[in-house]
Order: structure tokens, then sequence, then C-alpha cells
């Protein structure tokens, strides 16, 4: 299908819409948290909180367009799948694809839930308070929102759309003879996605403490671990397998949560 990799082609299409409408269901799943966040914040303007909120979501909504453009136009070029996008376009089956997937998916998931609680941890002597009691309680409201947006719109933004752009630079600048990026070049894109992932949370986080060195490097630490780990399915296998992991790792710290709430 030699038309199927041009952009703006019919296929490119619908596999931009599908793409796009699922990451549109994970920015309007944020909504709810938005609104609890806004709440802690100082200074706000006079205008409503749920305005506030549904306002905050432009931002994500017009880099959602962009990853997902970008990603369409450039995953395919660097070996990088949907299975999503391969079963609009070309029919291919999602599930049957997906399931052998799903064990590597799930452990990923459960590592990310183990690391990230812990790091935080670690980090919680010299968190401020206005951080921790920003914080929203991980009840099922936020863990459905967390699992949509992160699980789909983040992966959207970060594997999809941004991991393919620097696979495809480091590609076409130090590999140019070979077929598809060597594995060099994935892993280099892997890892500064999931860092420019971390670090375009320091603006949030600013707003709600000062930004220290220790608080820097747990900001962009805590978000890019899990990153990493994402991309590597996200690359070894699908974008589906990346959604899978990061949505069950929402899960995992949810139940670990209320486990430990109870006991």
């Amino acid at each position: 299908m030699k038309n199927a990799d041009k952009y703006g082609n019919p296929s490119y299409g619908k596999a931009y819409l599908t793409l796009f409408l699922a990451g549109l269901v994970g920015v309007i799943a944020l909504v709810p948290t938005s609104v609890r966040q806004l709440q802690h914040v100082p200074g706000l303007p006079d205008i409503p909180v749920p305005v506030l909120a549904i306002l905050s979501m432009l931002q994500p909504l017009v880099l959602l367009a962009i990853a997902v453009a970008v990603g369409t136009w450039l995953a395919p070029r660097v070996g990088l799948t949907s299975l999503l996008a391969d079963k609009t376009t070309k029919g291919e089956p999602l599930w049957n694809r997906l399931r052998p997937q799903m064990p590597a998916a799930l452990a990923f998931g459960l590592v990310a839930a183990v690391i990230l609680p812990l790091l935080d941890i670690f980090f919680q002597p010299w968190l401020p308070a206005s951080l921790t009691s920003a914080a929203p309680p991980r009840d099922l409201s936020f863990t459905v929102s967390a699992m949509l947006y992160g699980g789909i719109t983040e992966e959207l933004l970060l594997r999809w759309g941004m991991m393919p752009l620097l696979a495809w630079i480091g590609w076409r600048l130090f590999q140019r003879r070979r077929a598809v990026p060597g594995a060099a070049v994935m892993v280099t894109a892997i890892v500064i996605s999931a860092l420019l992932f971390g670090a375009g949370h320091l603006g949030a986080v600013s707003v709600l403490a000062p930004l220290t060195p220790v608080l820097i490097i747990r900001t962009i630490l805590l978000n890019a671990a899990g990153g990493i780990l994402f991309g590597w399915l996200f690359w070894k296998h699908s974008l589906e397998a990346a959604m899978v992991a990061h949505a069950s790792a929402h899960v995992v710290m949810t139940l670990v949560t209320i486990l430990l709430q109870l006991f």
C-alpha cells in the first residue's frame, strides 16, 4: 500500500482521525482532575474553576492535534506501529495482534507502578507542603482520568508524536544508509522524549512551589522513568502496548494506595 504512507491521502486521514478522537477522550477525562487541582492554586483569575479547567484543555488539545499529525506521518517511516491505525486503514485485526503483547505490557505497567511510588517516597522529605497538599486523592475519578489521559493522550503526545520525530531526525543525520533507524537512534529517541516529558511538568510544579534542584530532578525523574519503559514497548511492540502499560500502572498504584489505607 504505497499510498497508505503518503501525507494527506485518505488512509492518512483515517488513521489521523481515529487516533485524534482516541486522544480527545483522554483530554475530556482530564477535566474533573483539573477542577480539583485548580482549587488549590493561589491567585487564580476571577473565573469559575470549571471554566478555567476547560480552558486549560486547549493546550493539550492543540498539542494532540500536532502530535497525531506528526506521528501518523513519521511513525511508519521509522518502523513504529499503531495497531489501531492499522485496523482503521488496512483492516488488520487489533486484538489478535495485541493479545501476544499483553503480558509484556502488563509486566511493564507493574514495574512502573512499583518504581514510581518508591521514587516519590524517596523525595518526600524534600518536598514543600504546598506541593504535597495539592496532590489529588487517588480515588476512582482520578484513576479513570489518569488511565484515559495518561494511557491514551500522553502516549499519543510523547510516544506517537515526539518519539518518531526524534528517531527520524537521528536516522536522517546519523544512519541514512539504514532502511530504518538502528537501536542507538531508537534508544536515544526513547530517553530524550521521556526527559522532555518530565521537563514539561516543571511549569505546573512551579505554580505550586518554588523550583529547587531537588524538585527539578524529582519532577523530571518521576515522569521520565515510566516514559522510558513505555517507549521501549512502543519500539518493540506497538503504541497500544505502551498505552496498556501506562493505564495498568495507574490501576496498580491506586490498588496499592487503597490497600495501604486499609491496613
